[in-house]
């Protein structure tokens, strides 16, 4: 499918490099008889044979880096006579559970695992566990009770393990799409339109302050607006599947466009200044369910930001929103540009609050420099990420 970019050249660098290395892989399913699947918490968690050798196929991937393996105590281990899948692990992030916790759920399309009970590795001890995990399953077919949560490392009679079907940002597989698409044909369709921008106005935390001015036009010319966090997930997944161009920021609202039939567009807007952003993830998921894509940058702050910044972000009609908007043929006029007085007020006083609390955006990112640079002599997943924690917490970094 195609994508267009209405952003500078190192966005448009940017995205295009990343897509270069994208691609589609086959998928299968490994049998491991007398499998330990094995859970140290935040020491690691995999799965491993007989032999106690690691299967490979059960590290977590994103991108080249996987969760560090864990060394286990592999005495007097919980032995339970039942066949079983791993699907991934427990996870309180939406979108992330979409992207790297189901894109093993394709498994559960063949009738010979659907019988089998499911097992989600808690290795956060996750209290509780989030609900729209036992919705997901639950429209694959998968009964609760036959939904593992495993906080302890445990021998099962056979572990079947679904080779990963998704990795951020460079490979996604056909089967991972159609873990969705099953899942949206048994969700009840409720109100359909062809045109939905979902809006993120309604966030208690991470807002994109002046989106509200956006999102007017977009609602102007026959999109409704919707906000993914006040339904319930049922409801999303019927609005999405249902519509013909999902539109909003960039973030795991948009994620939604998995639910999405063939031939639809995804409209994502860029809310970060810097070259990098997740637009490689959105492009993925775009080409995973054949849909086409366009690309804002829609950012208007004085400070350059990464997407995952906890920076205060600010988006408007800037000239590369504009350039879409009339590309499209959308209706508005000069006083619908104008930025809301109230809103940018909102967004200044947070960014008086951030550099309060953090000293400055310059000072907190040569914290984000020392904390990512130094990790990277640090080996294994879980390793890095404790590290990565404490040295936050030692230098009062917010990232």
């Amino acid at each position: 499918m195609s994508y267009k970019v209405f952003g500078d050249k190192d966005f448009e660098k940017y995205l295009k490099k990343s897509v270069l290395h994208q691609y589609m892989r086959d998928t299968n399913v490994e049998k491991y008889t007398h499998g330990i699947i094995v859970n140290e918490h935040n020491h690691g968690f995999g799965i491993f044979d007989e032999n106690l050798k690691f299967v490979k196929s059960s590290r977590q991937v994103r991108k080249n880096n996987g969760q560090f393996v864990p060394k286990f105590n592999h005495e007097n281990i919980p032995y339970v006579d039942e066949d079983v899948v791993f699907i991934g692990n427990v996870f309180n992030q939406f979108g992330h559970f979409l992207l790297e916790h189901m894109n093993r759920a394709y498994a559960l399309l063949d009738k010979k695992y659907q019988k089998m009970k499911v097992v989600l590795i808690n290795n956060m001890d996750v209290n509780p566990v989030p609900n729209y995990m036992f919705e997901l399953l639950g429209l694959l077919g998968v009964k609760r009770e036959n939904i593992i949560i495993l906080n302890n490392t445990t021998q099962f009679r056979n572990v079947y393990v679904p080779v990963q079907g998704f990795n951020i940002p460079v490979y996604s597989s056909n089967a991972f799409g159609k873990t969705f698409d099953k899942i949206a044909s048994n969700v009840k369709n409720t109100n359909k339109y062809d045109k939905i921008y979902v809006s993120r106005t309604a966030l208690k935390s991470r807002r994109t302050f002046g989106e509200g001015v956006v999102q007017k036009i977009f609602e102007k010319n026959g999109f409704k607006i919707i906000y993914p966090e006040t339904l319930p997930l049922v409801e999303q997944i019927s609005l999405v599947k249902n519509c013909k161009i999902l539109a909003g920021c960039a973030g795991t609202a948009l994620h939604l466009a998995l639910f999405m039939k063939p031939g639809g567009t995804v409209i994502q807007i860029k809310r970060n200044r810097l070259a990098k952003c997740n637009a490689d993830i959105q492009n993925l998921i775009n080409d995973t369910k054949k849909l086409n894509g366009i690309f804002i940058s829609g950012s208007v702050e004085d400070i350059k930001t990464d997407h995952c910044s906890s920076v205060p972000q600010i988006i408007g009609v800037n000239k590369y929103m504009r350039e879409f908007f009339n590309a499209y043929g959308f209706k508005f006029t000069e006083k619908d540009t104008i930025q809301d007085k109230k809103d940018f007020e909102e967004y200044q006083n947070a960014m008086n609050e951030y550099n309060r609390k953090y000293g400055s955006v310059f000072i907190n990112n040569f914290k984000h420099f020392i904390i990512h640079y130094s990790a990277c002599f640090i080996p294994g997943r879980e390793r890095r990420g404790k590290w990565r924690n404490w040295l936050k917490w030692k230098l009062n970094y917010e990232g």
